[in-house]
């Protein structure tokens, strides 16, 4: 089992999922499987059981992903523990977003099957740990959807890159400030309100992978413009303080840039 096609798998099974899609959950996951829910006492045992529970469900719940995180440990050869980090946007019928800061932990087995070619590993899930703990609602089946209402913005676009630790992240683009190049390597410092993520990139790249979304205001730097307050001669001041060089051949390209965002 590699770990990047776990974790791309992984990554799409919940997002699949939050788009109401549940064929990929339900094919990937084993027939003893223990599924333990976001709100407390929620436990399930068994595919079957999983699929009448959710064809049983009824709800008018949209969501939206936002930022996801993933990381990978490796207890067994045979067996992979992938975590999600991630956002999720709840959208209620009467017009509410809710926002909420969720982990999944997937454990993933090897499972032997013959084939016609002979016999290989294929993985499955043997168990799914979701932590979002709500307190407890005896109306709620497996969305909890019986609490106070806060607004919340989704999520419009995300950026997708992998760690220096080789974790991958998925981050939503308005959260980032700005990116710089970390010198004499290949790799990036992205800057956003929560902290900083290196990543293994090259801002030549990342510019390329999402045109449109970053302005070059300097062979080292990418900024994101959404965060620009205030831009003079020979630099641009972002939402959270931070001050950065333009040079002077590009200033009135710039600016003539930043004031048509």
């Amino acid at each position: 089992m590699k770990t990047d096609d776990l974790i791309r798998r992984s990554i799409l099974i919940i997002t699949e999922y939050y788009k109401n899609n549940l064929t990929p959950f339900f094919e990937s996951i084993s027939d003893d499987v223990l599924w333990l829910g976001p709100t407390e006492r929620q436990q399930m045992r068994g595919r079957e059981n999983l699929i009448r529970a959710w064809a049983a469900e009824e709800h008018n719940l949209t969501f939206t992903m936002g930022s996801i995180a993933a990381q990978c440990v490796s207890p067994h050869a045979c067996v992979k523990e992938i975590l999600l980090h991630y956002d999720i946007y709840t959208h209620y019928p009467d017009g509410g977003t809710d926002l909420h800061d969720q982990r999944l932990h997937y454990t993933w087995r090897a499972k032997r099957v013959k084939t016609t070619a002979g016999w290989e590993a294929r993985p499955e899930i043997v168990m799914l740990h979701i932590s979002n703990l709500w307190k407890y609602d005896s109306r709620d089946t497996i969305y909890p959807i019986h609490h106070e209402i806060m607004a919340a913005a989704g999520p419009e676009r995300f950026v997708t890159v992998k760690a220096s630790d080789l974790s991958v992240h998925r981050i939503e683009a308005n959260r980032i400030l700005y990116v710089e190049t970390v010198k004499r390597s290949a790799k990036l410092r992205i800057h956003m309100g929560s902290g900083t993520l290196t990543v293994n990139e090259t801002l030549s790249k990342l510019e390329r992978k999402y045109p449109g979304l970053f302005l070059r205001i300097h062979a080292g730097y990418l900024l994101n413009p959404i965060h620009v307050r205030e831009i003079r001669r020979f630099s641009v001041t972002l939402s959270d303080g931070t001050q950065l060089p333009i040079p002077e051949k590009k200033y009135t390209q710039i600016k003539r840039r930043l004031l048509l965002e």
